[in-house]
């Protein structure tokens, strides 16, 4: 972004929030697939202790599954600015275009890389952001 740091554009209001919009249901979706998939190896896991610990093991308690994480409020909130403005354009930075438009946050590779662990899409994506580096 440090070479388009200083350029900045007009964009139709409406086509920026169809844009946010579709990429908040694409983060969603992945959230609910990674919510999913983490009570699900949590529960196995968690089973697998207890059946050891019925049969008199002694076994660790300690659990290395990290929650999913969950970014949404970011969308809304910029859901939300834009639906508070009044005008139909909006001023955008090359940083803006890349989060909003381009959905590409300072966030996305831990976003993906967390959630990958219990989500296909989360992986998909991951895969396709990590031949673009």
């Amino acid at each position: 972004m440090y070479i388009l740091g200083g350029m900045r554009i007009t964009a139709d209001k409406e086509k920026v929030l169809a844009t946010l919009h579709k990429n908040r249901e694409t983060h969603k979706k992945m959230v609910v697939e990674a919510r999913t998939g983490y009570v699900e190896k949590a529960r196995v896991a968690l089973e697998k202790k207890l059946r050891a610990l019925a049969e008199g093991k002694l076994v660790a308690l300690s659990f290395t599954l990290k929650p999913p994480s969950d970014y949404s409020a970011v969308y809304d909130t910029a859901i939300r600015m834009l639906e508070l403005h009044t005008g139909t354009e909006v001023q955008l930075d090359a940083t803006q275009v890349h989060n909003l438009m381009e959905d590409n946050w300072d966030w996305t590779r831990e976003f993906l890389v967390s959630n990958s662990a219990y989500s296909a899409t989360a992986r998909e994506r991951l895969g396709a952001v990590s031949e673009d580096d």
